[in-house]
C-alpha cells in the first residue's frame, strides 16, 4: 500500500493550505504559487539555510525564520512579505554587495544572474553600509570555467553540486570570516585539483562566480531573453543518454544544461559531463560549406556537388581490389546503415570498419565465443554501478570516454560504502578505490587469465556443464608463473590477491573493462572478464555483471549494425570515409592512410590531419543539424535525437548523400526515403548482434 504523507494545515499569507509534513515553509510556499525569495536554495540540493533572504515571520515571533529549512507543523502562521521582512531581505542583500565585487556593468552574467534579479526585486540601488572589498583570485585555469571568487556569494551551492550531484567531493570551504573562499581539494587551482569539469558547479552558481568561458558575450543585457530557444534532448556524445537542455540564439549554440531538477532522473542525477556540456560549444575546425578537390599542386578548391559525385563515382566504381569504407561510430544508426549498404553491396568493398573497430571486433569476437555455450546473454546496464556493492575496472586507465562513470563510481565507495579494486596502468578512481593491482600495458592476458583461475579456486559455486572446458583449463594454468610472466612484484602479486578476495567475498559485483582491455590484440581478456562475472549469477536483465566502455556515443550502435569486415582501412588503396567531429591530428589513421590512390570523405568540417591524404571532401551536417537514432553504451536504448541548430543552406542531409552516391552504384536499396530508412533501422537494432 502506498505511504501517504500525513497532512497538516498552515495559513501562509492569508491562505489556509493543506500539506504534506516534513515539507518546508518554501517548499509549501512555492507549491502554492507564493513568492518568496531565496539565494544559496536550490531545489535538487539540500537544503542550507545560509543566505537568509528566504526570512518569514513565523506565529507573530519577531525573530525571523529561514523558510527553507524551517518544516511546517500544524496550525502554523507565516507571514512572507511585510514591511520588516523585505527592509531585512534588502539589508541581507546590501551586506551582501558589500563583501563583494558585484559591478554588474562589468560582469559577463550581468542579465543572466540571480543576484543582480534580487536586487531590482527588492528595488535596492545603492549601499547604505560601507564597502568592505578585498581582491580575490580569478581561477582561469580550466579552458572551459572561469571561477572569479570576488563574485562569490558563499551561498554553498556549487559545494553541494560537487558532492550531491557529481559526487566528486572537490570543492568545500577555505578560511575564515571575510577571507573565506570556496577552494579546490586541498586549496589548490582548478587545473591541479581532481575536478572532472563536469560543470554542475557552474549551472547552479547564481552569479557570476562560476561562468562559462564560451560564448559569454551572448548572456549579457542587450541580447534579449525571447530570443533564446530552449531545446530539451540527450547527450549522444558517450552513449549515456543524459538528459539535456540546448540554448540556442540565431542558430547558434549558447550553452548546454543538464536537467537538474528535485525529481532524480537516474543515477547522473541531472549532471553532465565536459563531453556533453562544454566541447560542443568549440569549433572543431574550419566549417565546409561545398564540396571540394585537391588539385596536383595540393591546392582545395571549391567545385560543384556534380563534379565532386562525378569524381566519387569514377574512383570508386572499380571492380580492381583494394576498396574500403571507413566510419565514425559517432554518426547516427541510419547513416552508418545506409554507409555499410553502399560500401559492402554498392562499391563490394573489400574492407568496412570504424575508426573504433579493433575494440568492436574483439567485442563481437568474445560475445561469439560467448554465445557458443551461454546463450543470450548482453551486457548490464551502465546504470548497474550505482546498486553494486563491489566495483572491479580493469583497463579503464582514465573514465575520458565516458566521464561521469567515474562519479558514479565515487558516489558508490562514499556514499554506499563500496568497495573498488582497479587493474591497470594506474587507478582511474584513486583515491577512493580499495585497492590497485599495476599491470603494464601488454601484460594484461596473462593476469586476467591467472584471475578467473584463482576465483574458481576460491570460489566454487554450483556450475552448468558448459563450463567443464573453461575449468579443465583453469585448472592446469599456474597463477603464479601468470603473474610472474606479467612481471609482477611481491606488492603487486599481494594487490592481486586481495582483489581476488573482494570479488569472491562480494554479494552484487560489477565489472567494467576499459579501452586497455577493448583494444589488445585478441579477445582473451574480454571472454576471462564475461567468465568471471558469470561466476555472481546473472541481472534481472538476463545480463553479465559487466559493463564496457566504448570508445564513441554510437559504438554500440555500430556494433549492431555490423560495420566490420575484413582487414582494416590502412592497407587499401581507395575509399570513402565519414566523419563526424572527430580531431584525428594524434590519431594512426592518417599515416595509414597515406598513399592512398584515392580518399572521399564527408564531414562536417575541413579535417586538417587528412588535408594531404584525402582528394575529395563532400559536407555533412553536424550532429546537432539533423536527425538521427543513438544506441546506448549498453545498448538497451536506441533514441532519436532531432536537429537543434538548422543545417548550411546548400549542405545536403547524411542520408540524401549517401543515397545519391549508391544511385550510381548497381545496387538499388529496399528504402528511399527517410521513414524507410528508420524503419530498416528499426528492425536491425530489434535483431541484435
Amino acid at each position: 500500500m502506498e505511504n501517504i504523507p500525513k497532512q497538516v494545515n498552515v495559513t501562509i499569507d492569508g491562505f489556509r493550505l493543506s500539506v504534506p509534513e516534513g515539507m518546508t515553509i518554501l517548499e509549501a510556499a512555492r507549491e502554492n504559487n507564493i513568492r518568496i525569495p531565496t539565494l544559496c536554495h536550490h531545489p535538487a540540493l539540500s537544503a542550507w539555510g545560509g543566505c537568509r533572504l528566504c526570512v518569514v515571520q513565523v506565529d507573530g515571533s519577531p525573530k525571523l525564520a529561514a523558510s527553507c529549512v524551517m518544516p511546517v507543523r500544524d496550525g502554523m502562521t507565516v507571514i512572507t512579505n511585510s514591511s520588516n521582512i523585505i527592509a531585512a531581505r534588502r539589508t541581507i542583500l546590501e551586506f551582501l554587495f558589500a563583501e563583494r565585487n558585484h559591478y554588474c556593468m562589468f560582469c559577463s552574467q550581468s542579465g543572466d544572474c540571480e543576484l543582480q534579479a534580487l536586487a531590482y526585486e527588492l528595488q535596492m540601488d545603492h549601499l547604505t553600509v560601507p564597502n568592505s572589498y578585498e581582491q580575490f583570485p580569478v581561477d582561469i585555469t580550466s579552458e572551459y570555467m572561469a571561477i572569479d571568487h570576488n563574485r562569490c556569494v558563499l551561498c554553498g551551492r556549487c559545494v553541494r553540486a560537487c558532492r550531491e550531484i557529481a559526487g566528486a567531493y572537490v570543492l568545500n570551504y577555505q578560511g575564515r570570516g571575510i577571507r573565506n573562499q570556496v577552494t579546490f581539494d586541498l586549496d589548490v587551482s582548478r587545473g591541479e585539483s581532481s575536478c572532472m569539469g563536469c560543470g554542475a558547479c557552474l549551472q547552479v552558481c547564481p552569479t557570476g562566480a562560476i561562468f562559462n568561458r564560451y560564448r559569454t558575450h551572448r548572456t549579457v543585457k542587450g541580447h534579449p531573453k525571447e530570443k533564446l530557444i530552449a531545446s530539451d534532448a540527450f547527450c549522444p556524445n558517450c552513449g549515456l543518454m543524459c538528459e539535456t537542455r540546448t540554448i540556442t540564439e540565431d542558430n547558434q549554440l549558447i550553452r548546454i544544461d543538464g536537467l537538474i531538477t528535485p525529481g532524480i532522473l537516474g543515477p547522473e542525477r541531472g549532471q553532465l559531463c565536459v563531453k556533453g556540456r562544454f566541447e560542443p560549444l568549440k569549433t572543431p575546425g574550419k566549417r565546409l560549406f561545398y564540396p571540394m578537390i585537391r588539385e596536383d599542386d595540393g591546392i582545395w578548391k571549391k567545385v560543384s556537388w556534380k563534379a565532386a559525385m562525378d569524381l566519387v563515382e569514377k574512383s570508386m566504381s572499380t571492380r580492381k581490389k583494394g576498396t574500403f569504407g571507413l566510419a565514425s561510430s559517432r554518426c547516427a544508426n541510419e547513416h552508418l546503415m545506409i554507409f555499410r549498404d553502399l560500401m559492402l553491396k554498392g562499391w563490394a568493398a573489400d574492407s568496412l570498419d570504424t575508426l573504433d573497430g579493433r575494440s568492436l571486433r574483439n567485442l563481437a569476437g568474445a560475445w561469439k565465443e560467448m554465445g557458443k555455450t551461454f546463450l543470450g546473454l548482453k551486457e548490464a546496464p551502465w546504470q548497474r554501478i550505482s546498486d553494486a556493492d563491489h566495483i572491479f575496472i580493469d583497463g579503464a586507465d582514465s573514465f575520458k570516454t565516458q566521464p561521469l562513470i567515474g562519479g558514479l563510481i565515487r558516489r558508490a565507495i562514499i556514499e554506499k560504502g563500496s568497495t573498488a579494486f582497479t587493474i591497470g596502468t594506474n587507478d582511474p578512481v584513486s583515491p577512493w578505490s580499495t585497492g590497485f593491482v599495476p599491470v603494464a600495458a601488454g601484460n594484461e592476458q596473462p593476469v586476467m587469465a591467472a584471475f578467473l583461475a584463482q576465483s574458481l579456486r576460491i570460489h566454487t559455486p554450483q556450475l552448468s556443464p558448459g563450463w567443464e572446458p573453461v575449468l579443465s583449463e583453469m585448472k592446469k594454468l599456474n597463477v603464479q608463473s601468470c603473474l610472474d610472466q606479467a612481471g609482477m612484484d611481491d606488492s603487486a602479486k599481494a594487490a592481486f590477491m586481495a582483489a581476488v578476495d573482494a570479488f569472491v567475498k562480494s554479494r552484487n559485483p560489477i565489472i567494467i573493462a576499459g579501452k586497455e582491455i577493448t583494444d589488445l590484440p585478441q579477445n582473451g581478456s574480454l571472454c576471462h572478464l564475461m567468465l568471471l562475472s558469470l561466476l555472481k549469477g546473472i541481472l534481472p536483465e538476463n545480463a553479465l555483471r559487466f559493463v564496457i566502455l566504448k570508445e564513441n556515443g554510437n559504438s554500440a550502435g555500430a556494433l549492431r549494425l555490423a560495420i566490420r569486415s575484413g582487414t582494416p582501412a590502412g592497407r587499401w588503396k581507395r575509399g570513402l570515409m565519414m566523419l563526424d567531429d572527430e580531431d584525428l591530428q594524434d590519431s594512426p589513421v592518417p599515416e595509414q592512410l597515406t598513399g592512398a590512390e584515392f580518399l572521399a570523405v564527408i564531414t562536417p568540417y575541413f579535417p586538417e590531419a587528412l588535408k594531404d591524404v584525402a582528394h575529395v571532401l563532400i559536407p555533412r551536417p553536424s550532429l546537432l543539424e539533423e536527425e538521427g537514432t543513438y544506441t546506448s553504451l549498453d545498448g538497451y536504448k536506441t533514441r532519436t535525437l532531432y536537429p537543434i541548430l538548422k543545417r548550411p543552406k546548400d549542405v545536403s542531409e547524411s542520408w540524401q548523400t549517401l543515397l545519391a552516391l549508391m544511385q550510381r552504384t548497381e545496387f538499388h536499396p529496399s528504402y528511399a526515403r527517410w521513414k524507410d530508412i528508420r524503419e530498416r533501422v528499426a528492425g536491425e537494432m530489434q535483431s541484435g548482434l
